[in-house]
């Protein structure tokens, strides 16, 4: 029997509780990612600047299928997970694609960074880059026009899209297929 390899899967949490969730998991070798953005808040005593859920309900997770399964069976109420396509079973997330999305949405506390929502199609088009210079350096991704600027846009496969602000051309690589 083959040893089952911890992967990357996506969580949707109920009533916007990840942080809740997250103390839940108390397995070391089971990873958590909550994307973050800092925003800024004006009050009547000035300017803050805090520390959001950049999707309030999002979460990922980096551990072993069963253990996924048996941690649903336990707290049922609390998330649930997506899907394969045309299945019952947790749909794992591709390794590159994790990657470079916890890259974009951790560069400069994600400021710059529009989140819109699960991954459609009208977002695959366009030439597919590499950024060679700058903040984003080593992200890879598709640049779309969105409100006459330039985008680059990275996707999980049916879960999140996010776009990063203006990228000049001069950093950017073009990726051939």
């Amino acid at each position: 029997m083959l040893e089952e390899i911890p992967r990357w899967y996506a969580l949707k949490v109920f009533f916007n509780k990840t942080s809740q969730l997250k103390s839940k998991i108390k397995v070391q070798d089971v990873e958590t990612f909550i994307p973050m953005q800092t925003v800024e808040r004006y009050d009547s005593t000035g300017l803050h600047y805090e520390e959001k859920p950049l999707v309030n309900s999002l979460m990922f997770i980096h551990c072993r299928e069963s253990w996924l399964l048996a941690f649903r069976r336990e707290y049922y109420q609390d998330f649930m997970y997506y899907r394969r396509a045309g299945s019952h079973l947790p749909g794992p997330i591709n390794d590159d694609e994790m990657r470079m999305f916890m890259f974009v949405t951790s560069v400069d506390n994600g400021k710059n960074l529009r989140y819109f929502g699960e991954d459609s199609s009208g977002f695959r088009m366009g030439q597919k880059v590499r950024v060679i210079g700058g903040i984003y350096k080593g992200a890879e991704g598709y640049i779309k026009r969105i409100k006459k600027d330039r985008k680059l846009i990275v996707s999980i496969s049916g879960v999140a899209v996010v776009a990063v602000s203006y990228i000049p051309q001069e950093f950017l690589e073009k990726i051939e297929d």
